[in-house]
């Protein structure tokens, strides 16, 4: 819309509406205890997506993921990603703080997917 001049970005829903931390994972504790190795790859794996769009450009990043967009051009991408940067979107560690999961807590009961808000502690697990 906004290429094809019918519209412009006012603003940005990511921008306005703060960190929400949409990427992790659920297991059961005995899983994660018996499972070390298939927890600690995983959260290597989101790390390096992490560093890899931080330490590269733009068109870089578009350029990588240009596949799974197959009616995107590499144009359109790139601007996006280039607006993900500027915006300073990314997290730049897998670290889930009681603050960003209380935001998240607070956006999904807005939205009716839960009807009040969890302990952090009884949820989050953390390395000894």
């Amino acid at each position: 819309m906004e290429q094809q001049g019918y519209g412009y970005v006012v603003a940005s829903i990511g921008e306005l509406g703060g960190i929400v931390p949409y990427t992790s994972y659920s297991a059961r504790i005995s899983y994660i205890e018996n499972n070390k190795e298939v927890i600690d790859n995983f959260t290597k794996a989101i790390q390096k997506g992490l560093d890899f769009v931080h330490k590269n450009d733009s068109e870089t990043i578009a350029e990588t993921i240009l596949s799974f967009f197959p009616d995107t051009s590499l144009n359109d991408i790139t601007n996006v990603v280039e607006r993900y940067k500027a915006q300073d979107t990314w997290p730049k560690t897998t670290n889930f703080t009681k603050e960003s999961f209380d935001h998240l807590q607070t956006i999904m009961i807005a939205n009716g997917a839960i009807e009040e808000p969890v302990d952090y502690n009884s949820l989050i697990y953390t390395k000894d």
